[in-house]
């Protein structure tokens, strides 16, 4: 029952002043099919607009479990626990800031008048830069300040995981002469590996989702920067927002919903099939 949402996208939604939303929806709106889904496909920014969610998901799926890993399996070689703890509070801390204060943090650093990088530029000769009308370097801003604000989070998970390990192993491994890379890959990394594949499946259901703040308030919604921000979040945000299209809208969503749910229950299946396996 709380799911009669999706029904919108397969409506013509066409609400009348003074009728309840679900009369609007099942009586007042006729049953288009997959028109709205013919839309979407058919709409020349889609291609665009999937290619920038797919290619940024598959950037944050690889080096979101890479890093931290690489971070915890590092910091759990720390022995000082009060530098751990300081560490830790370091990389966590940028997980709790908002979108909105990281996005105009940044813009106080790419701002043309003003902003840090611009006036290092201007002091070492070189022009200020139009960062908010230039996408060729958003993409890898965006990527490097969706994994600062991430990583400390997920590092922590891989911690806990860590520190659940038995020390003998570890032990019996150097004495036995095992160098640190060598515990790391033989001992620290299969033992992870339930965890690395519990997070691979979660980031693989949502391989059509992104994160609607790093791409909407990061870039302060630039006209300019669409080709290279524009992600299916954001052109779902837009049309309910600036056309008032609940049907697109709900169409995109459920079009989201639907292949991650399919590509969940595929990695599911094939890492089940390489456990069973080994």
């Amino acid at each position: 029952m709380p799911m009669f949402g999706i029904a919108f996208a397969f409506k013509r939604f066409t609400p009348v002043p003074g009728e309840g939303l679900l009369n609007n929806l099942f009586v007042n709106s006729d049953w288009c099919g997959l028109e709205n889904f013919s839309f979407l496909i058919r709409s020349s920014q889609m291609s665009n607009i999937l290619f920038n969610t797919v290619f940024y998901n598959v950037i944050f799926l690889v080096a979101g479990i890479a890093l931290p890993v690489l971070l915890a399996v590092l910091l759990a070689e720390v022995y000082s626990e009060r530098f751990q703890g300081v560490i830790q509070m370091v990389l966590l801390l940028p997980y709790f800031l908002s979108w909105v204060i990281v996005g105009y943090c940044l813009y106080g650093f790419l701002a043309t008048d003003e902003g840090q990088i611009n006036h290092i530029l201007t002091a070492l000769g070189h022009n200020p830069l139009q960062w908010y009308q230039s996408p060729q370097y958003w993409r890898a801003i965006l990527i490097g300040t969706g994994l600062w604000k991430s990583i400390g989070y997920s590092m922590v998970i891989y911690l806990c995981a860590i520190t659940a390990i038995d020390r003998g192993l570890y032990e019996s491994a150097v004495v036995d002469g095992a160098g640190f890379w060598t515990r790391t890959f033989r001992i620290t990394i299969p033992l992870l590996r339930p965890t690395i594949t519990t997070i691979f499946i979660l980031h693989i259901g949502s391989i059509l989702t992104s994160d609607f703040g790093l791409f909407y308030q990061v870039p302060l919604n630039s006209d300019s920067l669409s080709t290279v921000t524009q992600t299916l979040d954001v052109y779902v945000y837009k049309a309910l927002m600036q056309q008032a299209n609940f049907s697109y809208s709900a169409a995109a969503s459920f079009l989201q919903s639907s292949v991650g749910c399919i590509l969940l229950l595929i990695a599911h299946f094939v890492m089940s099939k390489l456990s069973d396996r080994d």
